[in-house]
């Protein structure tokens, strides 16, 4: 573009067409601030959401071309028609309308071409501006730059591969089969190769349009609220979410159903990461600066390096500060930066998945503010949190620690009383040799306290058997809960009220003989 031409743009014009001219992976970074409205001023907002779907595309020919190359034939063999002009354009593809010969619309996304080596190139380039600012410890004090780039560039790997993205569309739909407020498209897998995917056509409005429009056919409160459950179900119930949910990346169907078009960039969770995610939520939905501290400690793992009262101190101050006060005068983008600034105070590094998680949160205050100008994401969060709390009781993480609790408990209340009689032959036997007065006396109570001991151990054994039959739902059930489970905590009510019963007994008994 010639210089003076150039002058006459916009600094967000300039900004969008730079980040163009610099690579994809540029405009991916320019698409991560295109909803950022706490810190991107609205008219280069303006031009980067422009980056979402409406970057430069590349001729029809060329896409008609690699659709023959990977399908191995003729685009009339395999589409009743093929529509030239793009529907949407993108950093990594671009998207062409189709028919099936079933009749069916699809929708035919297709890899730009060089676009494998153009992100090796930038991914290199981005390592070394890393190790720059990785020598600035004022970054590298909260997170490893270095570290980042990498877990950018498996992303990207896994993005550049469209049986990757079938794959990862495929879980959503299972995940989410049962709700109807949400849409997952359908995909052909017979059509897919790592270049080419085909999916189901979705006829519907980009959220941005939802935002502007006064149509009353459209219940932006609603649409916000299935948003917000879509996103938070995907993060703390399934452990499986999409990294970029920009609006240019959903839909909203007639009957406000939110649905998903793009799942080229989706991460999974590790279990004990879920796990303390769901505790560090549920923390801050309570103001609860212990269960908050801890939580970050272990995400990060920090624990055993970090002064942990300082560190719950300084939490318990941040609440107070930021989010025990009316929503109304809460900034939760200035609370955000001040909570990352508090952890690297103390030194605490965080993993890199955290920042995917960190930006989908910044998109949905950012959709929720644009569709719901009285959404609060704090009330929301409170609102969400049992279901948090339920998932996180029932997770298969802590069925599986309980299980293994159990078992370890069991074994021991299996072996004791071998023990026990060991011990009683020994005595009986007289292979240890014990100058103790009244002898019988104690075999006596070693014997009691091995009965106490087993009965207790059979007891916890019980109840928590019973607490993972009903954990695992497994039928006949009375109102809904394991019949099984009931039975058992009968027992164990039994047992235990008998047992507790009998130490008072025994306890007034001691009293008579004092």
């Amino acid at each position: 573009m010639e210089t003076r031409r150039l002058l006459t743009l916009s600094l967000g014009e300039r900004i969008r067409l730079a980040c163009i001219e610099l690579g994809p992976s540029f405009v991916k970074f320019a698409q991560l601030l295109s909803n950022r409205k706490d810190i991107v001023p609205e008219p280069i907002l303006v031009e980067l959401e422009k980056l979402q779907d409406r970057v430069p595309p590349f001729p029809a020919e060329e896409a008609r071309q690699i659709v023959e190359e990977e399908l191995h034939k003729p685009i009339e063999h395999l589409f009743l028609d093929f529509f030239d002009e793009p529907e949407a354009a993108a950093s990594i593809a671009q998207v062409h309308r189709a028919i099936l010969p079933t009749g069916l619309p699809v929708a035919v996304k297709i890899k730009r071409p060089g676009i494998d080596e153009q992100i090796r190139a930038d991914v290199q380039i981005m390592h070394q501006i890393s190790r720059l600012f990785g020598a600035d410890p004022r970054i590298s004090a909260l997170l490893s730059p270095e570290d980042l780039v990498h877990e950018f560039e498996k992303q990207m790997a896994r993005e550049l591969d469209f049986r990757e993205e079938l794959l990862s569309l495929k879980r959503f739909k299972e995940s989410f089969a049962e709700d109807p407020t949400v849409r997952i498209p359908d995909a052909y897998g017979q059509y897919t190769t790592p270049n080419v995917l085909v999916l189901e056509f979705i006829h519907g409005r980009k959220v941005s349009w939802v935002m502007r429009t006064d149509d009353p056919g459209y219940d932006k409160k609603l649409i916000n609220h299935r948003t917000a459950d879509f996103i938070m179900t995907q993060l703390f119930v399934h452990g499986f979410f999409h990294a970029d949910p920009h609006p240019g990346n959903f839909l909203v169907l007639r009957g406000n159903i939110v649905c998903f078009i793009d799942f080229g960039m989706v991460y999974s969770l590790r279990p004990y990461e879920q796990e303390h995610l769901n505790y560090l939520m549920l923390g801050l939905a309570r103001y609860d600066p212990t269960l908050v501290a801890r939580s970050l400690l272990k995400i990060s793992r920090s624990e055993g390096q970090v002064n942990r009262e300082a560190f719950e101190a300084a939490v318990y101050d941040y609440i107070e500060a930021n989010l025990d006060r009316p929503l109304e005068f809460v900034d939760l983008a200035a609370a955000l930066v001040q909570l990352l600034q508090m952890i690297a105070r103390f030194g605490i590094r965080l993993p890199p998945r955290l920042v995917y998680v960190a930006k989908v949160f910044g998109t949905l205050e950012a959709v929720g503010s644009g569709l719901d100008p009285d959404f609060q994401l704090l009330t929301y969060l409170e609102e969400f949190s049992a279901r948090i709390w339920a998932n996180q009781m029932g997770s298969r993480r802590t069925g599986n620690r309980v299980l293994v609790s159990s078992l370890n408990w069991s074994e021991l209340a299996l072996q004791a009383p071998e023990v026990i009689q060991n011990v009683g032959r020994l005595l009986r036997d007289r292979k240890i040799t014990m100058e103790i007065p009244e002898a019988a006396g104690l075999r006596q109570t070693v014997d009691k306290v091995g009965f106490r001991l087993v009965f207790g151990l059979v007891l916890s054994a019980m109840l928590i058997s019973s607490a993972l039959v009903i954990l695992s739902g497994v039928g006949p059930k009375y109102q809904g809960i394991p019949l099984l489970g009931i039975v058992g905590f009968a027992i164990g009510a039994v047992m235990g009220a008998g047992f507790l019963l009998a130490g008072i007994v025994k306890l007034f008994k001691w009293r008579g003989d004092l």
